[in-house]
């Protein structure tokens, strides 16, 4: 009967220091090239859908500003009258 065998570790690969320095700005230059060409890709909406959605938005929260704030005021008023019964 054969005796199993460990499988081989893996070697390490000894990195070159100099050479890794060295590619630093060209992977830097290359991430900002891909950032670039994925902007280019990006569907912009136009003015008038932003300024349709910012006002949206704003309404939205005021709407549960006010909401909110009238909630608290109840919870505020019904603590104080269960503080003076």
């Amino acid at each position: 009967m054969q005796e199993r065998k460990a499988p081989p570790t893996p070697v390490k690969k000894k990195i070159n220091w100099k050479k890794f320095i060295k590619a630093i700005p060209g992977r830097i230059a290359k991430f900002f090239r891909d950032v670039v060409h994925e902007l280019k890709k990006v569907t912009w909406s136009t003015k008038k859908d932003l300024f349709r959605y910012t006002v949206i938005v704003l309404i939205t929260i005021a709407f549960f500003a006010i909401i909110l704030g009238f909630f608290d005021f109840i919870w505020l008023r019904l603590i104080e009258f269960m503080a003076l019964a």
